[in-house]
C-alpha cells in the first residue's frame, strides 16, 4: 500500500467526475465541461496542506465500451487479481478501447475506486455493466451520487444497485458542497480499506486545522479593513480665496475619501478569496448577494448593519455634530443614500444628525493669504453604522467564497439563497455589538493598549459568525 492513498474517479462520460475532483481537492484548475468526453487522459490531483500531500485523486476518461469490456471479463480465465491488468494488455492497441484502458490503469496500479454517477437520471444497462466491471476488479470502492438536477425519483434505484456492488455509497453535489460535506465524503472513504483509515483520518484532521487557520486569517483581514477604513483621514489645502474653488476641492476630497474606503474593502475581499484557493475562475463569487451593491447604495444601508433601535441603544460613542454639518459633508455627491439621509444615519429620534460619518472643517491658515490657505479635512469616520455595514459585507463575502465549490464554473451557479435581511450584525447580541462599539471608541481615542486587549475578543466574535455559531 502507498503511504498516501490514491483514488480513481471513474464513471460514464459527463457524470461529474472532474467536478467531484475539483471540489474535493479545492482545485479550480481541473477542467470542467458540460460536453461529454472532455477528459481523455488520467490526470493526478491532490489534497495538499502546508506543502504536505495527504490524499491523491485521479481524474479519468469516461467508459466508452462497458458492455464489451464486461463480456471479455466474464470470459477471463486468469488470476482474478490480474483481470484489469490483463484486460489492458489485451486491448491497449485497439483504439475502440482507448478510454476504457486509460481509465482502468490506476485501478491496475491499486488505486481505490470512487464511482461517480448523476443520480438525477435513471439506471441504465451501461451503468450496470460498469458497476460489475468495478466489482470484478476487486479494488476497494465507493459510489458517489452527484445529482446534476433536482430530480430525486431515481435515487433509491441507484442506492439499491450500489448496495450490491460497493462498500459505501454517498450523496455529494459537487457544485454546492460545503467544507463540512467535503469532510463527510472523505470520512466515508475510511471503511472501504482498513489500511487507509489512518491516512484518511490524518487528512481530515489536517484539513480541519487548516480550516481553523483560514478563519483566523479571515478575521484578521476583516479587522484590518476596519482599522484602515475607520481611521482614514484626508486633508488638502487651498491657497485660493475663491469659495467656488474651496467647494470644488472639498467635493474632490470627499469623493477620494469614499473611493479609498471602497478600495480597502476590495483589498479585503481579495484576501478572503485567496484563503479559499479560488485562483483561476474569475467570476464575482458574490454576484447575487448584497455585496454586489455599491457600498454607498441605498439598498446596502437599508439591508445591512445594525437596526435603528440598536444604533440608538449603542449611541454612547462620542463626537456629535449638527445635522447641517453632516449635510455639508456629502453635499453634491452622487451616492444616493447620503442625499436621502435616512438610510445612512437613521431617521429616528435621538440619532438623526447626532453622529457624523466624517469630520469636515475649513480653517484659515495662520499665515497670510499668499503663504497660508484654507485647510479641508475629511475623516475619520465616527458613525458606527459604517463599521457594522462593512462587517456585514465582509462576512457575507466570506460566506460566498468559503461555500463556493470549486467545480462551479458559471455565473448562473452563484449563490441564489441570499435574500431579504442578509446581514449578521442585526442578529448579534448586544454584548457583541458593544465590543465593536468599544473598538471604535478606542480606535479614535488612540487607546492602543485597550485595543490590543480587545482584539482577541473581536476575532472570536468574527470566527463565531463565520462558523454560524
Amino acid at each position: 500500500m502507498n503511504d498516501v492513498p490514491v483514488f480513481a474517479l471513474i464513471g460514464h462520460p459527463n457524470e461529474g467526475k472532474s467536478s467531484v475532483v475539483s471540489t474535493i481537492t479545492e482545485d479550480d484548475r481541473v477542467p470542467v465541461s458540460v460536453s461529454p468526453g472532455e477528459t481523455r487522459e488520467c490526470t493526478n490531483y491532490a489534497i495538499v496542506v502546508d506543502n504536505l500531500t495527504l490524499l491523491r485523486f485521479v481524474d479519468t476518461p469516461g467508459f466508452q465500451m462497458p458492455i464489451q469490456t464486461l463480456n471479455w471479463m466474464k470470459q477471463y480465465a486468469g488470476p482474478p487479481e490480474k483481470i484489469v491488468e490483463d484486460f489492458i494488455a489485451a486491448h491497449q492497441d485497439d483504439p475502440s478501447f482507448a478510454d476504457d484502458c486509460e481509465l482502468l490503469r490506476p485501478v491496475a496500479e491499486n488505486a481505490g475506486i470512487i464511482y461517480v454517477v448523476d443520480g438525477s437520471r435513471p439506471l441504465r444497462a451501461n451503468d450496470e455493466a460498469e458497476m460489475e466491471i468495478l466489482r470484478l476488479s476487486g479494488r476497494p470502492r465507493m459510489a458517489v451520487l452527484n445529482p446534476k438536477a433536482t430530480h430525486t425519483e431515481f435515487l433509491q434505484q441507484w442506492k439499491s444497485a450500489f448496495a450490491k456492488t460497493f462498500n459505501v455509497s454517498f450523496q455529494f453535489n459537487a457544485h454546492k458542497a460545503t467544507f463540512r460535506e467535503r469532510i463527510d465524503l472523505l470520512q466515508a472513504l475510511q471503511p472501504i480499506e482498513q489500511d487507509w483509515k489512518p491516512a484518511i483520518g490524518k487528512a481530515v484532521a489536517a484539513l480541519r486545522e487548516n480550516w481553523n487557520e483560514r478563519l483566523e486569517a479571515c478575521a484578521d483581514a476583516i479587522l484590518s479593513l476596519l482599522d484602515d477604513a475607520l481611521t482614514l483621514t484626508l486633508s488638502s489645502t487651498s491657497t485660493q480665496d475663491d469659495p467656488q474653488e474651496h467647494e470644488k476641492l472639498r467635493d474632490e476630497l470627499q469623493a477620494k475619501f469614499l473611493q479609498k474606503i471602497t478600495t480597502f474593502e476590495r483589498q479585503c475581499q481579495k484576501e478572503l478569496k485567496s484563503k479559499f484557493l479560488h485562483n483561476v475562475f474569475d467570476a464575482d463569487l458574490a454576484a447575487q448577494s448584497i455585496v454586489a451593491e455599491d457600498l454607498y447604495s441605498q439598498e446596502t444601508w437599508k439591508v445591512l448593519g445594525a437596526t435603528h433601535k440598536q444604533l440608538i441603544i449603542g449611541s454612547t460613542i462620542a463626537g456629535a455634530v449638527s445635522g447641517g454639518s453632516l449635510d455639508m459633508v456629502f453635499a453634491n455627491l452622487s451616492f444616493g443614500v447620503f442625499a436621502l439621509g435616512g438610510a445612512f444615519v437613521g431617521e429616528v429620534s435621538g440619532w438623526r444628525g447626532t453622529r457624523p460619518l466624517a469630520r469636515f472643517k475649513m480653517k484659515m491658515g495662520p499665515l497670510s493669504k499668499t503663504l497660508g490657505g484654507y485647510n479641508i479635512t475629511v475623516g475619520p469616520v465616527r458613525n458606527p453604522q459604517l463599521m457594522f455595514v462593512l462587517l456585514d459585507r465582509a462576512l457575507i463575502y466570506f460566506q460566498c467564497v468559503s461555500n463556493w465549490a470549486h467545480a462551479r464554473r458559471s455565473e448562473a451557479a452563484i449563490s441564489e439563497d441570499l435574500e431579504g435581511k442578509q446581514g449578521f450584525v442585526a442578529s448579534w447580541s448586544g454584548e457583541k455589538r458593544k465590543c465593536f462599539e468599544k473598538y471604535l471608541r478606542y480606535l479614535h481615542g488612540n487607546k492602543q493598549d485597550k485595543l490590543d486587549e480587545l482584539r482577541s475578543e473581536l476575532r472570536q466574535i468574527l470566527i463565531q459568525a463565520m462558523r454560524h455559531e
